[in-house]
């Protein structure tokens, strides 16, 4: 993000302090940030004041958004929560609002496993999922303050995510130089926060699957290795890796080039996204045989129109679409 007041990577370059700033929520008698004085003193409501301004952009002064009724961006929407709660991850941020407030699920996520939660502290259940932090998926986690998780990231340079200057063994050492904040995560970042064709995406870091008794931040870079620190029990599990058949669909598992799987195109499609096991470059083709099939691969990360926040409409499949672009010597329904 470069504010110019913009936004070009995720370090701001703004014109002045008080863009995003207020030192004392007061300006010619006036409240600033009417929900009260803000943690490092920002001039919006938390992440969501200045990522979720609800317009028709996705993109504002060169902030990306994660709730407009524009185009989505790469990760999704939340504004799908207003006809689903079951579309979008229900941050609280958000509220009831906008309908991202889960009435099933409360504050428990689904498939968590303490000793899959690198964090300092548990996922403190008393509370829901926010944004970042101890209950969230940007910043560090070990941090219970949203503001916290994620301090330095915007006054630091990210240049080690960005095509043309990738630089994997410099990535997740900070929250800045982790892909989107997401911390210890690698990939490559897409200037322009989309996925959009072959030639204009994201780069995710994949691995082949590695049984472990535990996730800590020492073994955490993988994309599927933050969905498992709230969903450890979907990637954790006996049941991926090496049963078969299967009881979970597998997560970090390379895929196959033979049998049902020998059709798939070799063109990066947006739709089904692989990840890498190394990434050093964007690239519009893909390698079944040795890319990685992740979470992501299914599901976006904030929202989507379809149920589970998947990519695709599950109940409706057609030939070469969905499940059955991997699958391809299966038959569509």
């Amino acid at each position: 993000m470069v504010l110019a007041y913009g936004f070009a990577d995720a370090t701001i370059t703004a014109t002045s302090c008080v863009t995003c700033h207020t030192m004392h929520n007061s300006q010619g008698g006036t409240v600033v940030v009417s929900a009260g004085p803000q943690e490092a003193l920002v001039n919006k409501a938390g992440c969501t004041g200045c990522h979720a301004q609800n317009t028709a952009s996705n993109i504002i002064t060169g902030i990306p958004q994660v709730l407009h009724t524009g185009t989505d961006l790469a990760a999704g929407n939340f504004s799908y929560a207003s006809s689903s709660q079951t579309k979008v991850h229900n941050v609280d941020d958000l509220g009831a609002t906008y309908g991202a407030q889960d009435t099933v699920l409360l504050n428990n996520p689904p498939g968590y496993l303490s000793r899959y939660d690198p964090a300092a502290r548990d996922f403190n259940t008393s509370s829901r999922l926010k944004c970042a932090g101890q209950n969230g998926c940007h910043g560090d986690r070990d941090q219970s303050s949203e503001a916290a998780a994620v301090r330095g990231g915007h006054h630091t340079s990210d240049s080690v995510l960005k095509f043309g200057s990738i630089a994997e063994g410099s990535q997740g050492r900070s929250v800045a130089t982790s892909y989107r904040f997401l911390y210890k995560v690698k990939g490559g970042e897409e200037t322009s926060w989309s996925n959009t064709s072959a030639t204009v995406h994201n780069e995710y870091k994949g691995a082949v699957f590695a049984r472990r008794t535990r996730l800590t931040w020492g073994n955490v870079d993988t994309i599927s290795e933050l969905c498992s620190e709230c969903h450890g029990n979907f990637h954790a599990s006996t049941d991926i890796g090496s049963a078969s058949p299967w009881l979970r669909h597998p997560t970090d598992v390379v895929l196959p080039s033979t049998g049902e799987y020998a059709s798939t195109s070799t063109t990066y499609n947006i739709e089904t996204p692989l990840a890498r096991q190394t990434i050093t470059t964007l690239s519009d083709t893909i390698t079944p045989g040795r890319d990685i099939v992740m979470c992501l691969s299914c599901h976006k990360a904030h929202g989507s129109e379809y149920a589970d926040i998947l990519r695709f409409d599950y109940s409706t499949l057609a030939a070469g679409t969905g499940c059955l672009r991997c699958h391809t010597g299966k038959s569509a329904y």
